[in-house]
């Protein structure tokens, strides 16, 4: 019997790691809407489906033109900064963790040819 128990706990105890491991990544969805017209910007994690996360994103975005730029199952991050014309350019990524998808994200930007692309004040990054 303290065989059974234990071995019942071990399962326990592997299944809870394993789960600890992987996340709750695997089973939701993330989404980051923006706004060209307002620069408004919104970032949403834990949808149970991709519409879902992107329909609320658009939501929170509140503008009309609110579109998703990102669609995530891990990290989300939005980075923004200016062409030397002086208009806005943006850049998202997906990371494994909330450093990695702002470092990408900023690394986005700065590709597409902005110039002090940095994170979102009131926008930090997010992971589901």
């Amino acid at each position: 019997m303290l065989t059974l128990r234990t071995t019942a706990l071990a399962a326990a105890l592997a299944a809870a790691a394993f789960m600890t491991a992987c996340g709750s990544d695997d089973d939701t969805y993330g989404a980051i809407a923006f706004s060209y017209n307002t620069t408004r910007a919104a970032i949403v994690t834990g949808g149970w489906t991709q519409s879902e996360a992107n329909e609320e994103a658009r939501d929170r975005c509140n503008a009309g033109d609110c579109t998703v730029v990102l669609q995530f199952r891990e990290c989300g991050a939005l980075s923004a900064g200016t062409l030397p014309s002086g208009r806005l350019i943006i850049g998202v990524a997906e990371g494994r963790s909330t450093l990695e998808a702002q470092t990408a994200a900023n690394s986005a930007c700065t590709t597409n040819g902005g110039v002090s692309c940095r994170d979102v004040p009131g926008l930090p990054p997010q992971c589901n």
